[in-house]
């Protein structure tokens, strides 16, 4: 699809400027990325109707307050690392965080009874027992789409592959045998919660992710499974039982690194 077939969509989305309003540049990978300034207003209903039009168009849709050079600029976590089992069996690598994320855990405890209030966070059914029955309101926190911009994919889910270094995520040392996140970790996340809840990547800054969640988990023993990757995913800020009651049952998930 060439630019001005791009830029016939961003019009249809609401956008007039001229050719020279879009800024074009390309991922390592040879994929293109397209966007153009974006105002906060109405952005989240722009980037939805994009999203709806992506199996037309074969670029997906993502806010950020970076321009598709700086994107395209980023930095690898670990250069040249990518494990393939990000797209064909996601879950395999979630489970692998998750199970190191616990063992990271239970060294910070001082005793047993440390480890066992460790053990507990990550059992789904003791955590299923801590979730209220009427979730927080949550909402997307430091949210400055400058931009629009189109990444060219018909999968959300592979955009950290195709612009690695986004999100960094500083300090995080929940890999197998402490190593640090992985571009390939964050396309497995995302991709077993694409499938399991139609989750969507919506908006990239340099340590902030949101995804826009179309069936988020309500069961119990779902939400409380799925707050357990979530914690390992992202510890910053929250443990198990608070992503339980403030994100997990809400159709937009917001995480942050410090």
């Amino acid at each position: 699809m060439d630019t001005d077939h791009i830029i016939e969509i961003l019009r249809t989305a609401g956008f007039t400027a001229p050719r020279e309003g879009v800024e074009e540049a390309r991922s390592r990978s040879g994929a293109r990325v397209l966007g153009r300034r974006i105002t906060e207003s109405g952005a989240e209903s722009v980037w939805r109707e994009l999203l709806a039009a992506r199996e037309s168009t074969g670029f997906h849709p993502l806010l950020s307050p970076l321009s598709p050079a700086e994107l395209v600029a980023g930095e690898p976590a670990e250069p040249d690392v990518f494990d393939d089992r990000a797209v064909t069996a996601p879950r395999e690598i979630v489970a692998e965080i998750t199970a190191a994320a616990l063992e990271d855990c239970l060294s910070y405890a001082e005793d047993e009874a440390g480890e066992e209030e460790w053990r507990a966070d990550f059992d789904a059914e003791l955590l299923a027992e801590q979730i209220s029955p009427v979730a927080e309101t949550a909402r997307v926190t430091d949210f400055r789409p400058g931009w629009l911009c189109l990444v060219e994919t018909r999968d959300g889910w592979a955009v950290p592959g195709i612009l690695p270094g986004y999100p960094y995520a500083p300090a995080w040392s929940h890999g197998p045998e402490g190593r640090p996140m992985f571009d390939s970790d964050h396309a497995a996340f995302l991709h077993t919660w694409h499938d399991r809840f139609g989750a969507e990547l919506m908006y990239v800054a340099d340590r902030v992710l949101a995804l826009d969640v179309a069936s988020p988990p309500q069961e119990p023993l779902a939400v409380a499974e799925t707050a357990i990757e979530q914690y390992a995913y992202c510890p910053d800020g929250n443990d198990t039982a608070s992503w339980a009651n403030r994100w997990t049952r809400s159709g937009t998930w917001t995480f942050l690194w410090d």
